[in-house]
C-alpha cells in the first residue's frame, strides 16, 4: 500500500468543555424562560406589596382584602398616616436614628480596632487578637447576654440596641485582613519617615485606600441596625416607641387574633385601610436598603474577597 492510497482524514477540532461551547437555540430559550420566571418570582411579590400600599379602601374591598397586582383608585392615605407625626412616624424616626448612630459608632470602633490589630507592634496585639477570635468562635448565649444588659442598667434603654452589637468580630477580622494585605507596608513606612503619626497615617493614607470595604462593612452594620427586632423585643419591652420592625410584626399579628395583640397595636390604628397601611409599612422598611444597595453592590466582590481570602 502506497502513501497515495491512504486517505487522509481531516483533523478534528480540539474538543472544548461543554460549558465553553456555543449554546443551541433550545438552550438559549430555556435559559431565557428560566430567568424570566426567576425574575417574576422576585418582582411580583414586591410589586404586589407596593400596589396594595397605594390601593384605596374600595379597591381592597373589591379584592376581598387580598394583595393587588393592578392598582386602581390610587390613594396615598396610608403613607400620609405613616408620616403624620403619630406613633408610626416616631417609630420610623427612632429606627433611622438607631441605624445612623449605631452604624457610625460601629464603624469608629471597627476601624480603630482593625487598624490597631493590623500593626504587629501595637500594644497587647496578640492577646487582644486572641480575645476577638475567641468571641468570634464562641458567641455568648441568650441568657448571659440578657444578664449583662440588665446588670449594666441598659434594660428599657435604647442603648441596649446599640452597644451589644457595636463591634462585630467578623467585620473586624475582614477589615484587619484588608489593612494588612491591601495597604502597602512601604507606603506606611514612608509616611512614618516623613513624620506622620498613627492617626494621620490612618486618615490620610489607609482610609482613602479602603473606601470599597468600608462601604461594604457600613452596609452590613446598617442592615443589622435597620432590621433589629429580637433585641428590641427582649431589651426594651416597656418603652412606648419601638423600632419599625417590631411595629410591623405587631400590626401583622393583630389580624391573627393572638392574645394581647389588639392592645399592642391599638396605638397604631389609623383611618387608612388596614391592608394598605401594613403594606405601606413594609415598603418603608425595605425601600432604604433597596436604595442603598445599588451604590455599594459594585464593591462587594472586590472588598470581601480581598479582605477575607488574603487574610
Amino acid at each position: 500500500m502506497t502513501a497515495t492510497d491512504i486517505r487522509l482524514k481531516p483533523r478534528r477540532k480540539s474538543a472544548r468543555p461543554s460549558w465553553d461551547e456555543e449554546p443551541s437555540w433550545f438552550g438559549k430559550l430555556t435559559k431565557a424562560l428560566f430567568l424570566i420566571c426567576y425574575a417574576a418570582a422576585i418582582v411580583l411579590p414586591i410589586w404586589a406589596v407596593v400596589a396594595t400600599s397605594f390601593a384605596s379602601e374600595e379597591a381592597l374591598a373589591r379584592a376581598g382584602g387580598n394583595l393587588l397586582l393592578i392598582p386602581t383608585d390610587l390613594s396615598v392615605q396610608a403613607y400620609q398616616e405613616i408620616f403624620d407625626g403619630g406613633a408610626l412616624t416616631r417609630s420610623l424616626i427612632l429606627t433611622i436614628g438607631l441605624t445612623a448612630g449605631g452604624t457610625a459608632l460601629s464603624m469608629v470602633l471597627t476601624i480603630g480596632a482593625a487598624y490597631g490589630l493590623s500593626r504587629p507592634g501595637s500594644l497587647l496585639h496578640r492577646p487582644l487578637l486572641m480575645l476577638v477570635l475567641f468571641t468570634f468562635l464562641f458567641a455568648p448565649g441568650l441568657y448571659p447576654s440578657f444578664l449583662v444588659v440588665q446588670k449594666l442598667g441598659l434594660f428599657d434603654n435604647y442603648m441596649s440596641l446599640v452597644l451589644p452589637m457595636a463591634l462585630n468580630a467578623f467585620n473586624l477580622i475582614v477589615l484587619r485582613s484588608f489593612f494588612m494585605n491591601s495597604v502597602p507596608g512601604e507606603l506606611l513606612d514612608a509616611a512614618r519617615m516623613d513624620g506622620a503619626g498613627e492617626f494621620r497615617t490612618l486618615f490620610k493614607i489607609v482610609l482613602p485606600m479602603s473606601k470599597a470595604i468600608l462601604a461594604v462593612i457600613a452596609l452590613f452594620y446598617a442592615v443589622g441596625y435597620w432590621n433589629i427586632y429580637f433585641s428590641a423585643v427582649l431589651y426594651i419591652p416597656g418603652l412606648d416607641t419601638q423600632p419599625i420592625q417590631v411595629v410591623l410584626q405587631r400590626m401583622l399579628m393583630s389580624t391573627q387574633g393572638l392574645p394581647g395583640s389588639a392592645a399592642d397595636v391599638s396605638q397604631y390604628q389609623t383611618q387608612a385601610p388596614d391592608s394598605a397601611l401594613k403594606m405601606a409599612v413594609v415598603v418603608c422598611t425595605i425601600v432604604p436598603i433597596v436604595i442603598m444597595y445599588p451604590f455599594i453592590q459594585k464593591h462587594f466582590t472586590k472588598a470581601v474577597i480581598t479582605g477575607a481570602i488574603k487574610g
